[in-house]
């Protein structure tokens, strides 16, 4: 959905589902468990390239992605808060916003002023494809932040958001790695995990599954049973 509003363009993507229950399950998770759900499922090649991790390790991401694309440039044209704020109005509920940088390492691309006025829309959480800046700032609010990098020199001049809510794309474990508004993100502190959008649902029904299978082959494994039949017995080692 696109509206037009005071100049700058409106874009929303409205899911199928309760986001705050399917939330709540997907945190319960690892990232791991969510990979190996999509390459049962046959695809292989759906986590971002290694280097990418939270401020802290106990930051989780869980939600449908709120695209950003992002290019550097020496451009100061104040126009650029139009964008901005088409941004942050576009957010929803439960939204994870996910930046792209085209590889830029000029500059902080991300920060605590960005974080509070997408927390203020509904944003629960970032994924950026590059680097964060006032990261005590991020820690001490408690807003799941992921990154490549952390830099302190100020964004603007340097690097811009110039489009929101279109596929974008950033480094995957493969080459780039395709990400649709509304494809499911998930990261811990082993990486970030992008789900396709029509799978959120069979993802996370299968990762339960096993989740709750690996619990009680842990639990056999503890108390000294035989590997092979544990195996066996519950399917997950």
């Amino acid at each position: 959905m696109e509206v037009i509003t005071n100049s700058y363009p409106v874009r929303q993507f409205n899911v199928t589902y309760d986001w705050q229950e399917i939330r709540e399950r997907y945190l319960r998770l690892y990232a791991g468990l969510v990979s190996d759900a999509l390459e049962h499922l046959g695809y292989h090649s759906q986590c971002m390239a290694s280097g990418i991790y939270p401020l802290t390790h106990t930051m989780k991401v869980a939600g449908p992605a709120f695209t950003a694309h992002g290019i550097a440039t020496p451009s100061r044209d104040e126009k650029v808060h139009d964008i901005r704020l088409g941004m942050f109005k576009s957010m929803t509920p439960g939204c994870v916003q996910v930046r792209d940088t085209q590889g830029d390492t000029s500059c902080g691309q991300f920060g605590e002023i960005s974080a509070t006025a997408a927390h203020a829309h509904g944003c629960v959480g970032a994924v950026i494809d590059g680097s964060t800046r006032d990261s005590n700032y991020l820690i001490d609010m408690g807003f799941p932040t992921f990154c490549r990098f952390r830099n302190p020199v100020e964004a603007f001049g340097r690097f811009m958001v110039v489009d929101y809510q279109i596929p974008i794309y950033v480094k995957g474990m493969d080459g780039l790695l395709k990400i649709n508004p509304g494809d499911y993100i998930f990261g811990d502190n082993d990486g970030v995990v992008v789900v396709p959008f029509d799978l959120t649902i069979q993802v996370l029904e299968l990762a339960e599954e096993w989740f709750a299978s690996e619990a009680k082959s842990r639990q056999a494994m503890a108390e000294g049973r035989n590997p092979f039949d544990v195996y066996e017995e519950f399917g997950r080692f």
